[in-house]
């Protein structure tokens, strides 16, 4: 179990490090809305990506119990898409970054932020999770890792909640700061939002880079 762990854990990395969502927790958070708000935000960012987890592992096992040739062993067929879609990202992102001597816009999604009731906000966290091409890419290959594990049912149920847990942690963990000791919190959340503002992007790049590079690693090793 700890081998596949290690597996994924980079790819926890990649949707930890996803500084729009955590700027949106954070927004919320320093709004004054209610901590209901912020809460139900960061319920739908753990639902969507336990959701995403839960299926691609179960989609996997679906796969090895039909037993195809073609896709026995690690899925090596699917590292290069994987690494394709992080390189891709990473080159948006890039592309994206706010210009040196410019201030950086805040996110289009800190415009809505005075206008989410809890119920919509619940909403935004799933769509954030979802609908992300890099999300799925991620999720289909922790879920084929997982599944191809030699894992028993049990023991994968405990690397989907290792990975959800560490995974969403950058946006749970100062949610539940927040409304735990919402006077001690702000200045840090004031903080965490102006290095992301920063320096997020540049960071997520190289992160970006660093796994798709991984990828092709595993790619090679599995052809070659």
């Amino acid at each position: 179990m700890l081998a596949v762990v290690g597996a994924i854990l980079p790819l926890a990395l990649v949707v930890w490090f996803s500084p729009t969502r955590v700027m949106a927790a954070t927004a919320l958070l320093l709004s004054g809305r209610a901590r209901a708000v912020p809460g139900a935000y960061a319920v739908g960012w753990v639902v969507g990506i336990g959701l995403y987890i839960a299926v691609f592992t179960i989609f996997g096992a679906a796969i090895g119990a039909i037993q195809l040739p073609s896709l026995k062993g690690d899925a090596w067929f699917l590292d290069p898409l994987v690494a394709l879609v992080m390189f891709g990202s990473a080159a948006l992102a890039w592309r994206a970054r706010p210009r040196p001597g410019t201030d950086p816009r805040p996110p289009r999604l800190t415009r809505v932020i005075g206008r989410l009731t809890p119920l919509s906000a619940l909403g935004l966290g799933l769509a954030l999770s979802i609908v992300s091409p890099l999300h799925l890419a991620v999720a289909a290959a922790v879920g084929v890792d997982i599944a191809t594990g030699g894992l028993a049912a049990a023991a994968q149920l405990v690397v989907v909640v290792v990975f959800v847990v560490l995974s969403t942690s950058s946006v749970t963990i100062p949610v539940g700061a927040a409304i735990v000791a919402p006077d001690r919190a702000e200045a840090p959340l004031r903080r965490l939002q102006t290095w992301l503002s920063e320096h997020g992007t540049a960071l997520l790049v190289v992160v970006l880079l660093v796994i798709g590079a991984d990828f092709v690693g595993r790619w090679i090793a599995a052809v070659f």
